[in-house]
């Protein structure tokens, strides 16, 4: 009689433990969907509320380490700059468990498909990604976005040359913070900063280069295509000073402009060249 009320005890106990773990679970299942919901009505102020300020997040970038809260705002407001009519499609959600363990945690994951429009281009975009995420005080901690971001940016917006095109080649003189490499700030500058600078700058495009061969075999370049010298003369003037309208431009990019700096900064010099 005493072990079956001792086995009747543990019972009551583990399920009691269940219960507690799934009611976390929805309740943070919850947290998450509103989240993204707000990702799709580009709110990302209310957005950021949902943050942990010591959160680490796995950023769908080659090469790139885990981001802190800085890292992930900027992605943030890069896709929502970048990207209209987002809407994120659930194939199905599920518990998250403890790395140690394997018991359930209370976090929570999904699987589903994202389709959006590029503002830019205009083309059509469906990708196919994995998404988790843990809590702390109520707030997402850590977790990450698992999909192919270069893949997707590759195929919606190729580089082309006209003629009366307008190509600006800057070589990079980059001073990166403590701690960070190089990869990082490739990373940050390729999928954060140049989706919002295209958004922004109509009628021209950016592109960060590796030099492989030459004067300059080891240093970074920056490439600008405009569509024609007068596109070009709107954001900068004959001496090559930004113009007002880029000033109000740079202005609106701050967010983006400050994650970069908690990286590295860089100068460059550069050369026009009209293609014939």
């Amino acid at each position: 009689m005493k072990k079956t009320i001792i086995l009747l005890t543990v019972s009551v106990i583990i399920t009691a433990c269940s219960n507690g773990k799934h009611a976390e679970y929805e309740k943070n299942t919850e947290i998450a969907k509103n989240y993204l919901k707000l990702h799709e009505s580009e709110d990302a102020e209310s957005m950021f509320t949902y943050l942990h300020e010591d959160i680490e997040w796995h950023m769908p970038v080659y090469g790139m380490d885990m981001g802190g809260i800085e890292e992930v705002k900027a992605a943030i407001l890069g896709y929502q700059s970048e990207f209209d009519n987002m809407k994120f499609n659930a194939d199905y959600w599920l518990p998250g468990v403890d790395t140690e363990t394997g018991k359930a945690d209370g976090s929570t994951r999904v699987y589903g498909t994202w389709t959006s429009t590029h503002v830019k281009s205009g083309k059509e975009t469906r990708l196919t990604s994995y998404h988790s995420f843990e809590f702390k005080e109520g707030k997402i901690i850590t977790g990450g976005d698992w999909f192919d971001l270069g893949g997707m940016m590759n195929s919606i917006t190729p580089q082309s040359l006209n003629k009366g095109s307008l190509l600006g080649i800057h070589t990079l003189n980059v001073k990166l913070k403590r701690g960070v490499t190089l990869e990082q700030f490739k990373a940050y500058y390729t999928n954060t900063l140049i989706p919002a600078y295209e958004n922004a700058f109509k009628g021209a495009s950016l592109s960060l280069a590796d030099g492989l061969r030459g004067a300059d075999k080891g240093r970074l370049g920056m490439l600008w295509i405009f569509d024609s010298s007068d596109v070009r003369d709107l954001y900068f003037d004959k001496n090559g000073m930004s113009t007002e309208l880029n000033q109000e431009l740079t202005a609106s990019l701050k967010n983006v402009d400050d994650g970069l700096a908690e990286l590295g900064t860089w100068t460059s010099k550069y050369t026009d060249w009209s293609i014939q």
